[in-house]
């Protein structure tokens, strides 16, 4: 009888946990196709929403676009495995944020208005007036090469979290579940749909990682407790930087777990598109808070549960014994923690919150590579037609490219903290983060150091990933600053030699 009361307790809790998580996840995908009737009008509104953001849904839906599986799940990894020291991409990430707001989105959205560009290649052919669209094309394919590599990493951390939740699935078919949620509602309702979406998962991102993590202290006693079991297991788990050699130090401070990630933030084109779909300019300042408190809040409650579930395995917490066999095992730490502390409707919350985090970058992604091709190639080039709407044509780019994205991640698992961090995260900030930089703020740069310095910030990041090894040297050097800094000077001395910067940028330099 006691067999049969506990059996019954656990499917009882199971359907709970099911329910809360299948309400939300439908809640997402109505909220998309409620938004298809609006997407229908024209390609403006498909690809910015008409320009008519608020500061609140712009904020909002921007931090969670980037801050995506890596946090719900790699961060919380890299916390689990590497303690403390997880907590500089704090400030590393919060700095790309300030530059974000502060500074770059008030003119990226006044610049974006005055030449009617739809998308960042539009941003970049306008700006120079080009005539053979060397500078458009190239930037269509950086973003079509970094985006599928980004939304297959999403589609990966999918994979992981519905393994570790439902023990009848397989990462495989998490792949494929997590996929099909965010290409139905993705080609739907285009980007209206992204961003009013993103908006609601940035609310359950950050209710999740605040709550969670501070029941998860109370639950052991606090930061003392927590820090005393680290401790007696690996005191590295509590040094606040690596041990090593001032180089090192250096390495690790510009490294993927710490300031190196905000070099990427200023080419974002998925973070971008939100600049230029702000309703006005002074709206970028409030839009800023509201982002730079989220981002706090959502990086400390990730590390925070990191440290804590870890804390809990070395304590003996036999449900988390797993997660020790590797950094990618490491990854299930949320979603594992909730599902054996939590309550079953609780637990589907903390699910949905893992999967909201999936979504918002891979169908922000999926809309700036629709509107690469769409708008980019066929309405400007093969069709000559930048206004009216394609929406075939947009929904089935979206839908290609999640299928090339499953088919990258389908057979092998891969670690979606440094899968994303070192491939699209760092070839998107070094091929158009300079590049936006200069346009905006130097009246000097040129088209050809444009072009010069974008082919430099793809190529770099990519031949430097391939060529170097952290192993043979002990230091890490991480290839987004890198390739930033190399093609920001190429762009800078191209520039200046080529000497039509000065001419061209008079007439279009943003006050």
């Amino acid at each position: 009888q006691n067999r049969q009361n506990v059996r019954m307790l656990a499917h009882v809790n199971y359907a709970i946990f099911l329910t809360s998580f299948i309400g939300y996840t439908a809640a997402i995908v109505l909220v998309g196709l409620y938004s298809a009737r609006y997407a229908r009008r024209s390609d403006e509104d498909f690809f910015l929403a008409g320009r008519s953001l608020g500061p609140w849904v712009a904020a909002l839906s921007a931090s969670a676009s980037s801050e995506s599986g890596w946090v719900t799940l790699g961060l919380v990894g890299l916390a689990f495995t590497n303690g403390v020291q997880a907590y500089w991409v704090m400030p590393g990430c919060l700095l790309g944020f300030i530059f974000n707001w502060f500074f770059l989105a008030g003119r990226m959205r006044d610049r974006a208005a005055d030449l009617g560009a739809l998308t960042l290649p539009d941003f970049f052919s306008l700006h120079f007036k080009e005539r053979l669209p060397i500078l458009r094309v190239m930037t269509v394919g950086v973003i079509l090469v970094a985006m599928t590599l980004y939304v297959a990493a999403q589609f990966a951390a999918a994979g992981k979290a519905f393994a570790a939740s439902f023990p009848e699935l397989g990462y495989r078919d998490g792949v494929l579940i997590g996929s099909v949620i965010v290409l139905v509602y993705t080609a739907t309702g285009g980007f209206r749909a992204v961003c009013w979406t993103d908006f609601l998962q940035a609310l359950l991102m950050v209710g999740s990682l605040v709550v969670f993590p501070i029941f998860l202290l109370t639950r052991e006693g606090g930061f003392e407790h927590v820090f005393a079991l680290l401790k007696h297991a690996d005191a590295n788990l509590l040094h606040p930087t690596p041990d090593g050699t001032g180089l090192a130090m250096f390495g690790f401070l510009l490294g993927s777990g710490a300031f190196g990630i905000n070099f990427g933030y200023p080419g974002q084109p998925h973070v971008l598109v939100r600049f230029m779909a702000l309703r006005h300019r002074r709206e970028a300042w409030l839009g800023g808070i509201v982002s730079v408190i989220w981002g706090a809040l959502v990086y400390w409650g990730a590390v925070t549960v990191g440290l804590a579930v870890r804390a809990m395995t070395e304590g003996g917490a036999a449900w988390g014994q797993p997660l020790l066999a590797s950094d990618k095992a490491a990854e299930q730490a949320l979603v594992l923690g909730a599902a054996n502390l939590l309550p079953a409707a609780l637990a589907g919350i903390v699910l949905a919150a893992v999967l909201a985090a999936i979504c918002s970058t891979a169908d922000s992604q999926l809309v700036v590579a629709a509107s690469a091709a769409a708008n980019d190639i066929y309405a400007r080039l093969i069709s000559k037609r930048s206004e009216g709407s394609h929406p075939w044509l947009n929904r089935g780019v979206v839908a290609g490219l999640g299928v090339l994205a499953v088919l990258l991640v389908y057979r092998e698992q891969v670690q979606v903290y440094r899968f994303v961090l070192t491939y699209g995260w760092a070839i998107l900030g070094a091929a158009f983060g300079p590049q936006v930089i200069l346009m905006l703020f130097w009246r000097r740069v040129s088209y050809a150091g444009c072009v010069a310095g974008m082919l430099t910030g793809f190529v770099v990041p990519i031949l430097w990933q391939s060529w170097y090894s952290a192993a043979s040297t002990g230091i890490e050097v991480y290839n987004l600053p890198l390739g930033f800094c190399c093609a920001m000077v190429v762009n800078v001395v191209v520039s200046l030699v080529s000497g039509s910067g000065a001419r061209e940028g008079r007439a279009r330099f943003v006050r």
